[in-house]
């Protein structure tokens, strides 16, 4: 298990007893709470935390929860580098601070830039960003603006220390030994926030109150009665708990599947509960698609008992159309609340080190994904635009959309694709009859096509969300019978792209992006960076041999909204036709073999 949890020969197994040993050391817990007491106290009302990944997924949870938004304090997850992403957060605040316009950011808010990983650069992009607007509008004593939590020698810490931001460590103890993905609730990546609420409430109720860390001693202590592993156990106690734990047994069952070719878990969350899939999403395939191995997690409104990769529906808070159902303790206060989460956050990684030890996996590290940060590099850093333009021939278009399956060219499968295409009566300049052919032949061998995922780079606004929803569950889940993701670029490449990468090989990626974008209201902010990582990303899927095309287009506006909901529905009827045709051919193909070794 030691070798298992390393990385790069180096132990990441702090998470095991991060809980008790934060709890062991009550000095910790007071200058987490002080630090929080001390932003408050410079009057901020407002923090934007920019990571990405693990640095800020659990950030997320708690925003959706509603567990870090209070009349006297809002915090802003940040992981974007559209930016339509920042100028949403800038209206937000806007809205909070009827006195304050994007053109003049007011004295009450904070940037607090997170990275887990050594090679992360979207958190220095944000930075950047936001020490240049305190500058241009001559904001006094910036360094009290900007903070940063990350890990030595990374790309975050180089920058930070080359213009003297204040830096404090991601783990209480300063060490570095601790996955970013698990890094909720035993470091500041889930203290810091929680710290924030919690002080938020009480200073104003309080003002003069002085933090001694008992605020957060209540929740990781409710978070620690629920995780329930303990380094104090024997032996004995060790083997019972393992062999009775939820997570633990949670991690087998799906361990087994996964020998039988079942490596698919959905996810069915009850209102309370709705919100924390991204972050197990995260958890699950960053720690374990690799080497083709690992399970993948699906959510959403999908009728997981119409899909024939018969997925095991695991319930949060809900035992309906599930298999299995983690039962989960009632919650009414806003430390119960953060206790309760905090021991799901500690409870589910047994489950993947328990997957990854059945099916020989390290866990720690994601190292497929460092070939496309290395091409976005590459690409942001060069002179002139992000390269997108494909050959001619490999790039049929429907309206202002472009259908880019260079990659497949170059894998050897556009052949067969304009044999298959041109047989069904099919335009091989037409996208949607092109992208109908690319999943039906996909869908044509088995096992090789066991879910789709729609990738957009960039800001996805509502309309858009539904027209995804569409597509997944009619072109997905109805005409091929499979799940589907839907994924925001590039925040889910630090979440799902090691699986996509490297993990399971069964599925097709269709992904999305425009070439013009939302200029910032306020302060410089270039596209180049988004436009580099949706261009890499597809690189590093290409070398990894696995199905990606692109959809790209001019710029996202409402036009473009309703065009990418007719491809769908074109597409949708075309891979009708396809699939009817191709199952037709196989069928001859059978009869004709019978018939031949029967006759005389």
């Amino acid at each position: 298990m030691a070798d298992l949890g390393s990385e790069a020969g180096e132990p990441k197994l702090d998470w095991v007893d991060g809980l008790e040993k934060a709890l062991s050391r009550p000095e910790w817990l007071a200058q987490c709470e002080m630090e929080g007491f001390e932003i408050l106290k410079q009057g901020m009302r407002h923090v934007i935390w920019a990571g990405m990944g693990g640095s800020v997924q659990a950030v997320y949870v708690l925003k959706r929860f509603g567990l870090l938004d209070s009349p006297f304090l809002h915090i802003y997850p940040c992981d974007s580098t559209d930016p339509a992403s920042l100028n949403r957060i800038l209206r937000r605040i806007e809205r909070e601070e009827q006195t304050w316009s994007p053109s003049s950011p007011q004295e009450r808010t904070m940037m607090i830039g997170v990275s887990m990983g050594m090679t992360s650069e979207e958190p220095i992009t944000h930075l950047e960003w936001f020490d240049g607007l305190l500058s241009q509008l001559r904001i006094e004593g910036r360094e009290h603006h900007i903070q940063v939590m990350t890990l030595p020698g990374s790309y975050l810490d180089l920058f930070a220390e080359a213009r003297n931001c204040r830096r404090v460590p991601i783990q209480l103890d300063g060490e570095n030994r601790t996955p970013g993905r698990m890094s909720a609730p035993a470091t500041r990546v889930f203290i810091r926030p929680a710290a924030l609420r919690l002080l938020a409430e009480t200073m104003n109720q309080d003002p003069d109150r002085r933090p001694d860390g008992s605020l957060l001693r209540a929740v990781l202590q409710r978070a620690q009665d629920l995780y329930g592993l303990s380094w104090t156990m024997s032996e004995e106690a060790r083997r019972a708990f393992t062999g009775s734990n939820p997570f633990v047994q949670l991690g087998a069952v799906v361990a087994e599947r996964a020998r039988a070719g079942k490596n698919q878990v959905a996810l069915a969350v009850s209102a309370e509960w709705s919100g924390f899939e991204p972050w197990l999403e995260q958890l699950v395939e960053e720690s374990l698609g690799k080497e083709g191995k690992g399970f993948c997690i699906f959510y959403g409104d999908q009728d997981w008992k119409r899909l024939s990769t018969e997925p095991l529906v695991l319930g949060l808070g809900t035992a309906k159309g599930t298999d299995i159902q983690l039962q989960l303790p009632k919650t009414v206060t806003l430390t119960d609340r953060l206790g309760v989460l905090g021991g799901l956050f500690a409870g589910f990684k047994l489950t993947v080190a328990t997957f990854g030890y059945l099916h020989d996996i390290v866990f720690a590290g994601q190292p497929a994904v460092e070939g496309y940060k290395a091409y976005a590099r590459k690409y942001r850093d060069a002179p002139g635009d992000v390269p997108f333009t494909a050959l001619q021939r490999d790039s049929p278009a429907w309206e202002s959309l472009c259908l880019d399956i260079s990659s497949l060219a170059r894998g050897g499968v556009t052949p067969e694709l304009d044999r298959q295409i041109a047989l069904r009566g099919g335009d091989p300049h037409n996208a949607a009859d092109v992208l109908a052919a690319v999943l039906a032949l996909r869908a044509r061998k088995p096992g090789a096509l066991r879910y789709v995922d729609f990738t957009f780079n960039g800001e996805m606004p509502e309309t858009l969300a539904s027209v995804f929803e569409q597509a997944r569950r009619t072109l997905a889940n109805e005409r091929l019978a499979i799940p589907a993701k839907i994924r925001t670029g590039p925040s889910d490449y630090h979440s799902t792209e090691q699986s996509e990468v490297d993990g399971p090989d069964e599925l097709v990626s269709i992904r999305f992006v425009a070439y013009q974008h939302e200029a910032p209201v306020a302060g410089r902010y270039s596209d180049k960076f988004l436009l580099a990582q949706a261009r890499g990303t597809q690189q590093a899927m290409e070398d990894s041999g696995r199905w990606v095309v692109m959809v790209t287009f001019p710029e996202l506006n409402p036009e473009t909204v309703n065009q990418l909901g007719r491809f769908f529905d074109a597409v949708s009827n075309k891979l009708d036709l396809f699939l009817q045709s191709m199952n037709e051919t196989t069928d001859e193909h059978r009869a004709a073999h019978r018939n031949q070794k029967i006759s005389p």
